[in-house]
């Protein structure tokens, strides 16, 4: 955040409003943990897919793989990395076991890891070799471990339990650093080989199996300022957003009650899912959405789906609809079989990140210039206290909407040059800090290639009107 620049823009225009209410009512604030990592930027992150599936050219592994197919030609974490740096990533999240329960480091937990492959002569460590690449590029170092296993014979006793506990402890213990986002997600049970079973195993609630109240209390101890996305959980500081295409409402919010839980592919509590995208004023837990989505068709490489790249224009309009509203955006990386990533995601990320320097290479500090961009920030030391706000120019209202939180980012289609900029709070929670408006000029050209982007093999996600009529305000 540019925050020098932020003070510059507050003292030089009547941008700010500040409400005091003696008794009120406190909202859910965001997690030490948290405000930290947002207070750096870190809000356009990767989650990496790699490893035997993308030798049997499948999304989930069955759990009878032949870790020998682990065997690339040209593995190199420095060049995954900095492409994703390149694209404006600040952290990764790195896949170290799917749900085919293959460790992608020498884990002493199970003998169905990495050292029974040929990769760096059967001595390798994909994660840590990740870990390092992160480090020396800057980016943010995180980890999944899928609590499904399908090749574990002990996967729905007790036994596995504590062998998921122990994969945790291992990545997190400190022999990999400082570990920003631990990652979870919603497969759980089902169909697998199970040290050769070949049968179906159900779990129930899976926070209850998973024990994750005692992973979390762990995680956070082992890590003091990791953050968590968790799908279903209520301590955590991300949730899932309902979809994997970076879908957000344009007044999603940060808020929402408790999940109950996750079971069977449902959720325990029925009300909790009309909001997981949008979210509720009425919330009593702050989670942010995390919009996750792949780059390509699929989470893993496949072959056929060369071609699928999305195009650096689609990306930034997803940006605009994440980040922009008041989410986290997460980009699905997958390596190739060689170890790379494939020339076409190289090409795209680096026209993202490129993108994204010019969106905000024009910040407009003064009065009577063109501007086509609002961008909306709220201190959140007391929670998502704005429940409504309108922008003015010389009176006349341009944009309005509900909610602004972490950041709300708003494109005019044509593009404004008042003498007076004003941003008015129409109904807030009672405990208002500091918002800071800033205003930029975007290049038509650019503004034109993120309203009219498509994704992989066409597709078109809508734009979506602010509800108010104003055909020239857009939230992407």
């Amino acid at each position: 955040m540019k925050e020098k620049t932020a003070v510059k823009f507050i003292l030089s225009i009547a941008s700010i409003l500040f409400a005091f209410c003696a008794v009120c009512a406190q909202r859910p604030t965001p997690s030490r943990a948290l405000r930290a990592r947002l207070e750096k930027g870190v809000d356009v992150i990767g989650i990496v897919h790699w490893g035997l599936n993308t030798y049997t050219d499948r999304e989930w592994g069955y759990g009878d793989e032949d870790p020998t197919m682990l065997n690339p030609i040209a593995f190199n974490a420095d060049q995954i990395v900095n492409a994703c740096k390149s694209g404006g990533l600040k952290g990764l999240v790195v896949v170290a076991k799917h749900h085919d329960g293959f460790c992608l480091w020498p884990t002493k937990t199970t003998s169905h890891n990495i050292g029974k492959s040929p990769f760096r002569g059967g001595k390798g460590n994909y994660v840590k070799e990740m870990e390092q690449a992160c480090r020396r590029a800057g980016l943010k170092f995180g980890v999944y471990i899928s609590p499904w296993d399908r090749n574990s014979a002990h996967y729905a006793t007790e036994k596995y339990v504590e062998i998921y506990h122990a994969q945790i402890k291992e990545l997190l213990s400190g022999d990999y650093g400082d570990v920003f986002e631990m990652w979870f997600d919603g497969a759980n049970g089902g169909d697998g080989w199970y040290g050769g079973a070949n049968e179906r195993r159900k779990i129930g609630v899976a926070g209850k199996y998973y024990q994750f109240d005692e992973v979390y209390r762990f995680v956070r101890e082992l890590q003091p300022y990791v953050t968590i996305f968790a799908g279903e959980s209520d301590d955590s500081e991300f949730r899932w957003p309902g979809n994997e295409r970076g879908i957000l409402d344009p007044d999603s919010r940060a808020t929402v009650v408790p999940t109950g839980g996750y079971a069977d592919g449902k959720y325990l509590n029925s009300a909790y899912r009309p909001q997981i995208n949008t979210g509720t004023i009425n919330g009593t837990h702050f989670r942010m959405c995390e919009a996750d989505f792949p780059l390509r068709k699929g989470w893993f490489y496949h072959e056929s789906e060369k071609g699928t790249t999305k195009r650096a224009a689609y990306l930034l309009q997803r940006y605009v609809g994440t980040v922009g509203n008041g989410g986290i955006m997460n980009i699905g990386i997958a390596p190739n079989k060689a170890g790379v990533l494939d020339e076409d995601d190289v090409r795209e990320l680096k026209s993202f990140g490129e993108m994204q320097n010019a969106l905000f290479a024009n910040e407009i500090t003064g009065d009577g210039k063109p501007y086509n961009m609002v961008e909306m920030c709220e201190d959140l030391a007391n929670g998502e206290q704005v429940d409504g706000w309108r922008v003015l120019a010389d009176g006349k209202e341009i944009l309005s909407g509900k909610s602004i939180g972490y950041r709300r980012m708003r494109l005019l289609e044509t593009p404004v040059s008042p003498q007076k900029t004003e941003l008015q709070i129409t109904a807030h929670g009672g405990l208002l800090l500091p918002i800071t408006l800033r205003r930029y000029y975007v290049e038509p050209d650019l503004v034109h290639a993120i309203l009219t982007a498509t994704g992989d093999c066409g597709e078109t996600d809508t734009v979506k009107g602010l509800g108010d009529g104003k055909k020239s305000a857009v939230a992407l």
